[in-house]
């Protein structure tokens, strides 16, 4: 199951009591059931995705 806190349209609030959803521009919790605007954030890149990409340079 998703949570809000997974995915892109999640944003922190710095000072407020809950962060914001930026698709439905309402409060939200990072550990809520994600709702169906749900995007996954992008994976962190390993080492093998910049092998892949230099050998990809001419």
């Amino acid at each position: 199951m998703y949570r809000c806190g997974q995915c892109r349209h999640f944003e922190r609030a710095e000072n407020h009591l809950k962060d914001l959803c930026g698709a439905w521009e309402q409060p939200t919790v990072a550990t809520r059931e994600a709702c169906g605007f749900f995007i996954p954030k992008k994976p962190l890149r390993s080492d093998k995705s910049k092998v892949e990409n230099l050998k990809l340079i001419p």
